[in-house]
């Protein structure tokens, strides 16, 4: 029981600095971390690029087919299509 005591009252240890990098006694979990982090940044951005471009040539299309006379493709030109 007097053993636990000492053991308690004195501690583990203490920290003596902290050096935040990359060296070898560093985890390489944040190695890993900062990469995903990174990777995951690009991909969203080239995705918002990829998507903008996709939408803006859909867009195109669709403007040059919709006719002269102004209606969209979308819209019957007859609002009523009964015979």
């Amino acid at each position: 029981m007097t053993e636990a005591r000492a053991l308690m009252r004195h501690g583990r240890g203490r920290i003596l600095a902290i050096r935040p990098g990359y060296n070898p006694n560093s985890s390489s979990l944040g190695v890993d971390l900062t990469l995903m982090l990174l990777g995951s940044a690009t991909l969203s951005i080239l995705i918002t690029l990829v998507s903008t471009f996709v939408r803006l040539r859909l867009l195109a299309a669709r403007d040059q087919l919709a006719p002269a006379g102004g209606a969209s493709v979308d819209s019957p030109s007859d609002p009523d299509p009964t015979p």
